[in-house]
């Protein structure tokens, strides 16, 4: 493991910043029912699908009488792709935030007893940017966007899966430049169940304004679950 002059491990050194500039992500989903098509890992259980424009958000849940009036705080980057985070009432209103992206939620305070009863939903732009599924209180979703003045650094993927089945799991990213974007596949993982890890000696560097999946599919219907890990670089002070 890399080691800096604080004879720390790089990535505790990074977490606690004592390395100028530089950030760490860790982002972890499931996905309880992957069919034989690529699906995105994440609460969904389908493709996910990004919005085409900024908006505020609100969170709603499946079981209105038990978890309105909790909040939940989400994060994502705003309408210049800018880091931003902003805590909603389940059942209120919009936030103030204009959303392009939502890549976690989490619960802060619950209504009733220590977690979401229902299914949390968030919304933006008419679309689904995220799900908390009940009891979990938070979101697994494996899928992130570079913000704006950063580079990104994957250091690592893991997969895992609950049967003896054929898998096959890619990382993809698609650079935001606007109509005619697409994904292409920076990894790609087969496995038959279990877990499997990749680290990388030399990293995949990702750049500014990237969205990030891990998306699988499987012989027979599946849960699979992943992960990835970032070092982030803002790469411009202004």
């Amino acid at each position: 493991m890399f080691q800096n002059a604080n004879n720390a491990p790089f990535g505790l050194s990074v977490i606690k910043g004592l390395v100028n500039n530089f950030d760490g992500v860790h982002k972890f989903g499931l996905n309880t029912a992957v069919g034989s098509s690529f699906e995105t890992i994440w609460d969904g259980n389908n493709t996910y699908t990004y919005p085409s424009s900024a908006g505020t958000a609100t969170a709603t849940s499946s079981d209105t009488s038990s978890d309105n009036t909790g909040t939940v705080k989400i994060f994502g980057l705003d309408s210049n792709y800018d880091l931003a985070e902003e805590t909603l009432t389940i059942g209120g209103s919009a936030g103030s935030t204009s959303f392009i992206r939502v890549f976690r939620a989490v619960m802060i305070t619950a209504n009733t007893g220590t977690g979401n009863v229902g299914v949390i939903t968030i919304t933006a732009s008419s679309t689904t940017v995220a799900q908390i599924r009940a009891g979990y209180g938070q979101t697994l979703m494996c899928l992130y966007t570079v913000p704006r003045k950063y580079n990104a650094y994957l250091m690592q993927i893991d997969v895992g899966s609950s049967k003896d089945l054929e898998n096959e799991i890619r990382f993809i990213t698609k650079k935001i430049n606007g109509s005619g974007d697409v994904f292409t596949t920076k990894a790609f993982i087969t496995t038959r169940g279990g877990f499997i890890e990749k680290n990388y000696v030399i990293p995949v560097k990702i750049a500014e304004k990237t969205d990030i999946e891990l998306i699988a599919k499987a012989s027979a219907t599946s849960a699979i679950s992943g992960g990835f890990e970032l070092v982030l670089e803002k790469v411009d002070q202004s």
